[in-house]
């Protein structure tokens, strides 16, 4: 098989890599300088060239600042999205598309599920859901996979920022009345390849780890597992932290699919993470 991955250089791009280069698979990685975006589905087509998948990790996950750039945040996550979704199309290629558990507005008490209806409270969720509306309407043979609270070994994300908080304060003071899932870019990395070699999929898949926790909870396990005693990470209300953009308050996706795998607790999964993320020895 041969995979197409579009937006190499991001966090969750280079544990899909990763994957595929330890299988048999051959994979063609576009970055901004290999693939012009603003060129059309036909032309996209003819640059990324024969495949079999393509994996769409393209995105601007900016939520603060596309508040004020609404602009940049649809033209990246909704008419990227629909150009690279025509252009599988085009191609006869497969097409995973990552979406985010932000085209919800945070106000269940339960887990989302995937026929639950979308109501995104800011420019980003919106951006993200008319992305899922494209890529759905493209007629393409697509899989969008929602997922939540990314951390990983590359870029920039919530576990490494916490440590270096609490590496320079000794302590740190961190939200406790939002709920989701982190996930391990890797996990989801492997669950994306498997449904890409399933002939059973379904249009919309919820990938994030199971379980669920508040940011406060998370902290704490980072704090572990940097050796330090829990009690230095301190609960506060989201109130104390203002932003441009409003969090869901309820990020929890029902993560059930039938037939497929689904990935295991978040605790656990952040314990195996936690080495490699953190740079621990």
């Amino acid at each position: 098989m041969k995979t197409s991955l579009i937006g190499a250089s991001s966090m969750l791009a280079h544990d899909v890599a990763s994957a595929i280069t330890k299988t048999d698979d051959v994979v063609s990685s576009f970055g901004r300088n290999d693939l012009d975006m603003n060129l059309s589905s036909e032309k996209l087509a003819r640059a990324i060239g024969q495949t079999d998948v393509i994996i769409n990790c393209v995105a601007y996950t900016a939520v603060d600042l596309a508040e004020s750039n609404p602009d940049d945040a649809f033209l990246v996550n909704h008419l990227y999205a629909e150009k690279l979704a025509m252009a599988a199309k085009l191609i006869g290629a497969r097409f995973m598309h990552v979406s985010t558990d932000y085209v919800f507005d945070g106000h269940a008490k339960t887990p989302y599920s995937i026929s639950d209806q979308p109501n995104p409270q800011g420019v980003y969720g919106a951006s993200k859901r008319a992305g899922e509306i494209a890529v759905l309407e493209s007629g393409a043979d697509a899989t969008i996979f929602r997922t939540a609270w990314l951390y990983g070994e590359h870029g920039k994300n919530f576990a490494k920022t916490i440590t270096g908080v609490l590496e320079k304060q000794g302590s740190a003071r961190v939200v406790n009345d939002q709920v989701g899932q982190p996930t391990w870019t890797k996990d989801l990395a492997q669950l994306i390849l498997s449904y890409c070699e399933s002939d059973n999929r379904p249009q919309i898949v919820h990938a994030t780890a199971s379980g669920q926790a508040t940011w406060f909870d998370f902290a704490q396990e980072i704090a572990l597992s940097l050796g330090m005693p829990a009690d230095v990470v301190t609960p506060v209300a989201s109130s104390e932290y203002a932003t441009p953009a409003k969090r869901p308050a309820w990020s929890v996706l029902d993560n059930r699919s039938p037939g497929h795998p689904v990935i295991g607790d978040w605790r656990e999964r952040w314990l195996l993470a936690a080495p490699a993320v953190l740079g621990l020895k």
